[in-house]
């Protein structure tokens, strides 16, 4: 549980008793088949302290987390190998919004751990994140109603809430502001910044592009057109497999590389 002191601090939060803990369940993956090891800050990655001659770090949600799938087939990895001397941070957390995102790049960046690339899968702009009355840190979904057995969202009054409350110029103006404020930070520190959009997400993206078109930065953001789509291949049955990740890593990779100014 994310305290409040955490949550406002301005530094990433370690937590010591997931350091190095392997396990068979994650998330909506209680297949058993796929090994999950987190670092100290409760994600998918080598240790932040691990760097090499060329780092990124990779942040989104599951897909990115690599749920599903093992670690070294997981998007991240397939594309840092394709960089020279490369190595990644994936910072991918599941049920994330894009204000944990921005909030998680800038932890980082200010403890002192700056990549040299960030890559970014930017989740539903409708996803939000809130506090109740007794300090508890909830994610909400704010698209859908949660299923019986989901393992982030739920059907509280203040979930239902968010949902009677949610549109798409709201959701839009939300992801305006991560947008921005991730450019802003990454020109700040010169880190290269490259974008894309997958899943259900795709669509709404889509449905929306003629107003997103006018803020977003087209050299940077990768919007797929064959590698967008869930194969359900993932060991959960519900998350992509390696077929995608393999695909996708290629092909973001591509389009990386065709708009790389260096």
């Amino acid at each position: 549980m994310i305290s409040l002191d955490d949550f406002y601090s301005n530094r990433i939060i370690t937590f010591d008793d997931v350091r190095n803990v392997n396990s068979n369940e994650l998330a909506t993956d209680t297949s058993g088949d796929i090994t999950y090891t987190l670092n100290e800050h409760g994600v998918r990655s080598v240790s932040i302290c691990d760097r090499s001659e060329y780092q990124i770090l990779t942040l989104w949600c599951s897909w990115t987390m690599g749920i599903g799938v093992e670690f070294d087939k997981t998007w991240p990895q397939l594309i840092s190998k394709k960089f020279k001397s490369a190595g990644v941070w994936n910072y991918g957390m599941y049920g994330i919004s894009c204000s944990f995102i921005i909030r998680q790049c800038f932890k980082i960046l200010n403890s002192g751990y700056i990549p040299d690339a960030i890559f970014v899968l930017w989740p539903g702009f409708s996803r939000r994140e809130y506090f109740t009355s007794l300090g508890k840190y909830r994610k909400i979904g704010g698209h859908r109603l949660a299923n019986d057995d989901d393992v982030v969202w739920k059907n509280n009054t203040p979930d239902i809430a968010f949902l009677e409350l949610q549109n798409d110029y709201q959701d839009i103006s939300e992801f305006w502001i991560s947008y921005n404020f991730l450019v802003t930070l990454c020109n700040s520190y010169k880190i290269k910044l490259y974008h894309s959009i997958v899943g259900y997400y795709y669509e709404i993206f889509m449905a929306n592009c003629e107003v997103l078109n006018k803020f977003i930065n087209t050299d940077t953001f990768f919007v797929p057109t064959t590698s967008y789509q869930n194969d359900y291949g993932g060991s959960d049955g519900s998350h992509p497999g390696v077929e995608w990740h393999d695909k996708f890593a290629t092909e973001f990779y591509n389009f990386i590389n065709e708009n790389n100014d260096e």
